[in-house]
């Protein structure tokens, strides 16, 4: 399960530059919201960009909400 997210987790993110730059933005929009709280819990004061958030994301797989995750899980689902 780990492994599937965080593959989901970096096609998702990878989303955000696709060429259909509208769907890649509404998902990279809804990921935003639903792992904000994620990122402000367990990657405080990492920068984002260059996959800083993914790789905090990596490492803290286990801790990351269910709301985050299930937006991951549909992300990747959408592609």
């Amino acid at each position: 399960m780990i492994r599937v997210l965080t593959k989901t987790l970096a096609v998702s993110l990878a989303l955000a530059g696709a060429a259909q730059p509208a769907l890649a933005q509404d998902r990279a929009a809804a990921l935003r919201e639903a792992c904000a709280k994620d990122v402000a819990t367990h990657c405080p004061g990492v920068q984002p960009g260059g996959g800083r958030i993914a790789a905090c994301f990596k490492d803290n797989l286990g801790k990351l909400s269910e709301g985050c995750r299930t937006a991951l899980i549909k992300a990747k689902a959408a592609d």
